[in-house]
């Protein structure tokens, strides 16, 4: 039975050839695999940025919402103080000229208790005096209770500035760490760290529950 010649072994020179070849194999499968993860980063990247983004126009516009609300009571409370301010020196001004009437018409009652030699003109005096201090007491009166309206509208419209001033902190502070969250989802395609997606995907998060507390606690 006729055999085989034996074979021969490998010259040194195709040892390293297919050993070359099996290097530049893994080198274009490792690339390949890095450019398909890298790509899947980025892609995941882009999704998470959109999303944050949009968020963000949200959270500036609901922001700008509340703020004008804020603004507004705040200015109905100042309107409010300049006009309680402005009728209580009023107020403060009708009182002093009522004593000095008081005092007018004291006078005139006195010299009627005596011998006046012109009875007649002092009490038409004691009359007039008299009809004005009616006159005062409800001017006065009045002036004082719209005075108590102002300042009960001022407390209102500031305790009512309280909660969009709230909301406008909460807003304010999710939009910061939202575009934070966004800083480190554009870093993370220049370095390609897929642990820096994570952190920015989380932070974004919690930049949208805090906005989110925002406008579902005062809706």
């Amino acid at each position: 039975m006729p055999t085989e010649p034996p074979r021969e072994a490998p010259s040194e020179e195709t040892r390293l050839l297919r050993e070359e070849v099996a290097q530049q194999k893994a080198e274009t499968e490792a690339r390949e695999r890095r450019e398909a993860e890298s790509e899947t980063l980025k892609n995941r990247v882009s999704v998470a940025a959109i999303v944050l983004t949009t968020a963000l126009s949200f959270i500036g516009n609901v922001r700008g919402d509340r703020s004008d609300a804020a603004a507004g009571f705040k200015g109905s409370a100042n309107e409010a103080r300049r006009q309680g301010a402005e009728l209580w020196a009023y107020y403060q001004t009708k009182l002093a000229e009522r004593t000095s009437l008081e005092i007018a018409r004291d006078r005139i009652r006195l010299e009627l208790a005596g011998d006046h030699p012109d009875a007649a003109l002092a009490r038409f005096k004691l009359t007039n005096y008299e009809e004005r201090l009616r006159d005062f007491d409800t001017e006065t009166e009045r002036v004082f209770y719209r005075v108590q309206d102002l300042e009960r509208n001022e407390d209102v419209s500031q305790r009512a500035a309280l909660e969009p001033e709230r909301a406008v902190f909460r807003y304010e502070l999710g939009g910061k760490l939202i575009t934070l969250a966004l800083i480190l989802l554009s870093v993370t395609i220049l370095s390609s760290k897929k642990y820096l997606l994570w952190v920015g995907v989380a932070l974004g998060g919690v930049g949208l529950a805090v906005a989110l507390d925002a406008y579902f606690l005062f809706l």
